[in-house]
Formats: C-alpha cells, structure tokens, sequence
C-alpha cells in the first residue's frame, strides 16, 4: 500500500506548549484523565505516521528496527532507545507543562510504544509494569470507538493498584490471572467506562492507577496510529527497571 508523502520529518526541538487549564487539571485529579488538544499540528502527525509506515515496509532503513511483515501490526517498544526521532516525540518540550500539572514533578520519560493497528488488551494499571508512572497518549490520527480507542473507567485512580503483592501465596489473588484480578476491582470500584474520542494532534494525558482497555478496530483495514509514552517523577525512588530515564524540559 503506497502512501503520500507529507513532508520532511525534523529531528529538531519544538517550543514549550501549553500548561493545563484550571479545568483540565481539575478533571485529571477527579476523572485521572485530561485531553489537551490539537498539542501537535496535524501535519507534523502525518509526516511520523508516513515515516513508521516507512520502517514498517523497509523503505527506510534504521539500526535496531526489523521491517514487518505485510500482515504483522505489532507495536514497536522502546524505539526511543535507538531513534531520535522517537527520542524527539518522547521528550518533546510542549509536553513538559501538562506533564509537569499532572504530576506535580519534573517529568522523566521513559518508555515509548507505537501502534499502528490500534492496542486492544483487557483492562489494566499501568503502574502494575511501571511504579509511579503516568501516560501521555497521543493520537496521530483522529480516533473513536470504530478504529480501535481506549476506554478508561473513570475516576478509577482514586481506587486500589492491583500489585505484584497481590499475587502471593494467601493474598486474596492466589492462582488468578491478571486481567481478571483488575477486572474484579473494575466491578468493585463500580464506576462509569468511558470510550476516549480525540483528533489527530490531542493528547490523553493519564493517571498510572486509572483501569483502561484498548478497544477494538471494528472497521476492517483501517489503522489507528498512536504514540503511548510513559512518564515518571523525575524525583522518584521506586524505579526499580534499569531503563535510562530521559528528562523532560522546557526550551
């Protein structure tokens, strides 16, 4: 599938963006999620969505990442490690502020997943995999429930972290499986589900406690690009992973 091409990809830093209005911050600390929109022009979105599909393919060369298969969609992880121009997108300086609002903190970034085809899973934490982390969800296109959105319950992150603990011998999840301990405290918690909609360019910012699910892409062939990063505390003491933890500044 040939696509056109949308302009020259910059490796180069943008200008610091916006901080969270009173109104934003006052959902994120009541829902665990904001929206910011239009953070990212639509055709700075399109120009990285042209150069992923380039990878994909193998019409564009990078150490460190394997073109796919036609048919294979997976997500690439980590590709900051070894791309600047994911580097570029995971630090990029218009998110210092909101992340900044969000976690009352100086924001370190440390993880980067791409999806092309959408991420449906079952409900989870994120701070499950990552201590004291937080998400900026950016959509490169627009996304609603029929290519393959996220849903998050709403006010969730108020509720309990289902944690490695929680699995040990007599703990109360002794021999049950992930997904559905969290779906169990999803009931529990007994909170309204939510289908995130957003334009090309938005950001989902979101707490690392708040119980979401990727849905699924229920109109055949299309995509749903989107890039996930993943944020810490630049303060925090309980990172345990031997990631490197890349800082997120200001210009």
């Amino acid at each position: 599938m040939n696509f056109p091409r949308r302009g020259k990809l910059s490796c180069e830093k943008f200008m610091t963006g916006q901080p969270l209005t009173p109104n934003q911050q006052e959902e994120y600390q009541q829902n665990g999620y904001t929206i910011q929109p239009a953070v990212f022009s639509k055709s700075e979105c399109d120009q990285f969505i042209d150069y992923m599909m380039d990878l994909h393919a193998g019409r564009h060369q990078l150490d460190g990442f394997t073109p796919r298969e036609a048919n294979e969609w997976g997500r690439t992880h980590n590709q900051h490690n070894y791309d600047p121009i994911a580097m570029k997108w995971l630090i990029d300086a218009r998110l210092y502020q909101p992340l900044y609002d969000c976690l009352q903190a100086e924001p370190d970034g440390i993880q980067t997943m791409y999806f092309w085809k959408g991420s449906e899973q079952r409900r989870h934490q994120d701070q499950f995999y990552l201590p004291s982390c937080m998400s900026a969800w950016i959509a490169l296109q627009d996304v609603d429930d029929k290519n393959g959105t996220i849903y998050v319950q709403a006010g969730s992150h108020h509720h309990r972290l289902v944690t490695h603990h929680d699995f040990e011998a007599g703990t109360e999840f002794e021999g049950i499986d992930y997904n559905d301990a969290v779906d169990l405290q999803f009931e529990r918690n007994n909170l309204p589900e939510v289908a995130v909609e957003v334009a090309a360019g938005d950001v989902v910012y979101f707490h690392g406690v708040l119980v979401h699910r990727g849905g699924p892409i229920l109109e055949p062939d299309s995509f749903r690009h989107v890039l996930a990063n993943h944020y810490i505390p630049r303060c925090a003491t309980d990172w345990h992973l031997n990631w490197t933890r890349y800082p997120v500044n200001p210009v």
